[in-house]
């Protein structure tokens, strides 16, 4: 495997400990994981009483009131990556801009409790959506941007009964090249199925333009006799009836409509899935709804429900 270079955010005041949450000690061994995936919006100065310095407080305090394991958030900037960072002391973060300067540009960054994961140092990076994807700032197809997923193997502090480690992958399709989302999926699922080993668990998760059953998240989902880390859909899992489903908002209170933000899950049991709807003055936080999942940890197994 090609490592990436990656940016750690510990200047922006990641570190272990000191969170505003209640930390548990390892010893109280959690059996669950909470997954939140969220696209920020980048600080675009064209969004009025929605641009970024208007949200950024509740953004902070929506993410503290997760008290995720594991958040994953897309259309990071720089500075946005670094607000997050200083509101949440508690976790570490994994990030790398899309571009060619790791200091400019919308990134996927990962971030986790400290208390409870340590990263793997030799598996953790990012590689481009494209044709070359260890080449910075690649894009090929019909892609109108550098695109990118970031992934961590975190492994579990202080875990005696056998808790196995945890693939995270964070991503955020282009929005306008439909071969380019239907290609970015089936290289997520041969990076998938070459990095992690079976019997270990795999969350997947961003932003992917595109809604259930279309080529891309079809891609994502196959489950031929091949694949060695078959990956549910785990909102869908948990809200087969459910209407209220849209997860792009465009500052709106949608609610019925697009659901283009997932987490998938493998190795996993899935035990609830919402999508949230957190508000700064009757807004949206986000033009995207937060999705938040909780999975059950276990030695082994196919992800149920």
């Amino acid at each position: 495997m090609v490592a990436q270079t990656i940016l750690l955010l510990l200047t922006f005041g990641c570190a272990t400990g000191g969170g505003t949450h209640s930390v548990e000690s390892p010893s109280s061994e959690p059996r669950t994981v909470t997954v939140v995936s969220l696209n920020l919006r980048y600080d675009h100065a064209g969004d009025g009483v929605n641009r970024w310095e208007n949200r950024k407080t509740a953004v902070i305090e929506a993410l503290r009131s997760f008290d995720a394991d594991f958040l994953g958030l897309q259309e990071a900037l720089p500075h946005q990556a670094g607000a997050v960072s200083l509101g949440l002391p508690g976790y570490e973060m994994l990030i790398r801009t899309r571009e060619v300067d790791s200091n400019l540009g919308e990134a996927t960054p990962i971030l986790w409790r400290a208390d409870r994961w340590t990263l793997d140092p030799t598996q953790h990076g990012t590689f481009w959506l494209s044709d070359t994807p260890e080449v910075s700032g690649s894009k090929s197809w019909d892609s109108s941007l550098p695109r990118i997923a970031t992934f961590a193997r975190l492994i579990p502090i202080g875990a005696p009964n056998g808790r196995l480690p945890v693939w995270i992958y964070n991503t955020h399709f282009d929005h306008r090249g439909s071969v380019a989302r239907r290609e970015s999926a089936k290289l997520l699922r041969a990076r998938i199925e070459g990095h992690a080993d079976s019997s270990e668990p795999v969350v997947l998760m961003g932003d992917f333009n595109a809604v259930p059953g279309s080529p891309p998240i079809r891609e994502i989902l196959t489950a031929e006799e091949s694949t060695k880390v078959p990956l549910l859909d785990c909102w869908a899992m948990r809200n087969v009836d459910e209407p209220w489903n849209a997860t792009w908002n465009g500052f709106e209170m949608i609610e019925i409509g697009r659901r283009i933000d997932f987490v998938f899950a493998s190795n996993l049991e899935i035990q609830d899935a919402t999508i949230e709807r957190p508000l700064v003055d009757g807004r949206p936080i986000s033009d995207h709804w937060p999705v938040r999942v909780v999975l059950g940890l276990r030695p082994g197994g196919s992800t149920t429900h």
